[in-house]
């Protein structure tokens, strides 16, 4: 005969019911995928957050080359691809430029080249981003950012 404690189990603490065990088992599954939910998704936001970072401040940096010369949109094209091929958790992205006048209407990068000095535009600088998160199918978004400019060549 097997003695009990006052709180029913037993001093066998080696037996444990078929049962016991197979709770456990699902219960740790749960939790493991949960926690690679959590995980993977850290990870995933992280590197839309890096692509973000990257775009935004080499975008910066081609409102800039175009202030100053806004007939150099295949060079500000090139540093905007550059500065977000250098970011390591977002190389080989591909990247898409366009210019805005002040109101917001889309332009073509002629109209910026004729530009005279003191034409505001934006430059807004574009990037496709698929998270890879397991057992979720999420859609490709589109990480945009925006840069105010105004030209400054004189004619």
């Amino acid at each position: 005969m097997m003695s009990t404690l006052k709180s029913g189990l037993s001093k066998d603490h080696g037996v444990c019911p078929p049962a016991a065990k197979g709770q456990a088992a699902v219960e740790a599954l749960l939790v493991l995928m949960i926690l690679a939910l959590v995980i993977f998704g850290g990870i995933e936001l992280s590197r839309g957050v890096a692509v973000r970072q990257a775009l935004d401040s080499s975008a910066g940096a081609a409102v800039r080359a175009l202030s100053l010369d806004p007939a150099q949109w295949s060079f500000a094209g090139n540093v905007v691809q550059q500065g977000v091929n250098q970011n390591v958790m977002c190389a080989n992205v591909a990247t898409n430029l366009q210019v805005y006048d002040a109101s917001g209407n889309l332009r073509s990068s002629a109209w910026l080249s004729g530009s005279p000095f003191g034409t505001s535009f934006i430059l807004e600088a574009s990037a496709p981003f698929q998270a890879d998160i397991p057992f979720l199918a999420e859609p490709v978004m589109t990480i945009r950012v925006r840069h105010w400019g105004i030209v400054e060549r004189y004619p």
